[in-house]
């Protein structure tokens, strides 16, 4: 696209901003939330993985959530993890997605193991910033609209970054476009953390 920063750039300002949760607290004021997306575009997922690992090494204060690791993690804990694998053989994604894993995560609930899991381990202390990373992985099982409404009474004192492989499109469509290409949903509650097109 014409006019689109290239990702290291984009990633040496965010880098300053993800110094100190304070900074992003500070830019959130005029939300209601200190809630950020950082859109990329999906070819760069091993890159961004690459920028990830290095603002964790800079910043210890940055938590990352990782939403399919979080899929995994629940589904092993709760003895489904060989049930997944062996319906993998057997059924299609949609008869997984509608018999497996919409039950059982429930995420139009808002007590659901996703929101239980966020609330037992994430800092919420107004010096962590929460870092959302495994978007692309966990879709169709968690959609990204969903996960940052239910946070919303989770997370109160921390900003959160969602890292999204796709497009946020504040200005004109207000949505959340996956992969440049699938409508996740309308969702106009979070700031973009560094704009992709330049001035």
């Amino acid at each position: 696209m014409e006019n689109e920063r290239s990702l290291t750039t984009r990633f040496v300002e965010i880098e300053k901003q993800l110094a100190d949760a304070r900074i992003l607290l500070e830019k959130g004021k005029a939300n209601e939330l200190p809630f950020f997306i950082f859109d990329y575009d999906p070819k760069d997922e091993l890159k961004v993985r690459d920028e990830i690992e290095k603002l964790k090494k800079n910043n210890p204060n940055i938590q990352e959530i990782d939403l399919f690791d979080v899929v995994v993690e629940l589904l092993t804990h709760e003895g489904y993890i060989d049930t997944v694998k062996e319906y993998e053989k057997q059924y299609d994604n949609e008869i997984l997605l509608n018999q497996l894993f919409k039950p059982f995560l429930a995420l139009e609930e808002d007590n659901n193991p996703v929101m239980q899991y966020m609330k037992d381990n994430v800092i919420d202390d107004g010096n962590h910033i929460i870092l959302i990373t495994g978007v692309g992985k966990a879709y169709p099982i968690i959609r990204s609209h969903t996960i940052l409404n239910k946070l919303q009474p989770i997370i109160k004192k921390n900003p959160v970054v969602m890292m999204y492989p796709g497009r946020y499109d504040l200005s004109h469509t207000m949505c959340l476009r996956l992969f440049d290409k699938l409508e996740d949903d309308n969702y106009y509650r979070a700031f973009p953390l560094e704009e992709r097109i330049g001035k």
